[in-house]
């Protein structure tokens, strides 16, 4: 939840979601998924906070895919259940649909109008919903699956990856609409002003015309991108190669000055890596259903 200063943290297969602060730790909420929940499929937060979506078994009638999305809050009715049992998750709204069959990945957009569902078929699905509606399809050129659901900073943007593919299309969120194709960019990350995507290899490139501009002073010697800061001031980037000891090395940067404010030796063992939402902390996953947080840098 990067505008939440949020982060849900969930077991593998364990049907209890934690919300929790992202800079101290501290459990705020949580929310136990409901019984038809597809425990194996990653559900997704909202930048807000506000919201989680989460796929569930097919329709028992239709055999239709479904996405449930949940609040956060409880609401005044399950606020006045009994303490001793756990309150039936109420939808605020469900998505029912054939093409929904096979989903293995879910992602709001940052303005939280648009759920993007990735799946195992080939293809990811565009959908307004809050009014239950599919904005696009779209099917992977490559052949695989989608690896990742990104959309631009302002949300106006989405551009579905997938596995193998050595271009990545942009669409207009709103409308569904092919914007542009950015050759030869097989996976990226939107810069915070949404004006362009860092590629492989330190390459930014301006998403206006499609062409390579020189890197900017945070890209430098580095091997990839882990994030940005809600701000877009700081970002936490991965250094090339490896020190004399064998170690990778993380760095967190000033966007403006590539000026270097922090680095850690990357603890990476497999689970997902942020940088939190202020730019002052790694978060991981600790392999025990909770978070593992790295002060990288004090708050500005």
């Amino acid at each position: 939840g990067a505008t939440s200063g949020l982060v849900a943290v969930r077991g593998r297969y364990s049907a209890h979601v934690r919300l929790l602060d992202a800079a101290t730790g501290e459990g705020r909420r949580s929310v136990m998924l409901p019984p038809e929940a597809l425990l194996d499929v990653p559900p997704a937060l909202s930048h807000d906070g506000r919201w989680i979506a989460v796929a569930l078994t097919p329709d028992p009638l239709t055999r239709a895919g479904r996405i449930g999305v949940l609040s956060t809050y409880q609401t005044s009715s399950q606020t006045s259940a009994p303490t001793s049992a756990a309150p039936a998750p109420t939808f605020q709204k469900l998505l029912v649909a054939g093409g929904l069959t096979g989903t293995t990945t879910l992602a709001f957009s940052p303005d939280g109008t648009r759920l993007a569902a990735g799946n195992r078929n080939g293809y990811a699905q565009l959908w307004d919903w809050t009014a239950a509606r599919r904005v696009t399809t779209v099917t992977s050129q490559s052949g695989g699956e989608p690896t990742a659901l990104p959309f631009s900073p302002n949300s106006r943007l989405f551009a579905p990856l997938f596995r193998g593919q050595t271009k990545t299309r942009l669409f207009d969120s709103l409308t569904g609409a092919l914007r542009t194709t950015l050759n030869g960019v097989g996976y990226g990350t939107f810069t915070p002003d949404s004006a362009g995507m860092l590629a492989s290899r330190g390459r930014l490139i301006r998403l206006a015309d499609g062409r390579e501009l020189s890197a900017p002073a945070y890209l430098a010697g580095i091997s990839g991108v882990v994030g940005f800061s809600a701000d877009g001031s700081r970002v936490l980037v991965r250094r090339a190669g490896v020190d004399v000891q064998g170690r990778e090395w993380l760095e967190l940067r000033e966007v403006a000055t590539g000026r270097a404010l922090g680095a850690i030796t990357r603890v990476w063992d497999g689970w997902p890596e942020a940088l939190s939402p202020d730019g002052t902390t790694l978060i991981g996953g600790d392999g025990e259903g909770g978070v593992r947080l790295l002060p990288l840098a004090p708050p500005r």
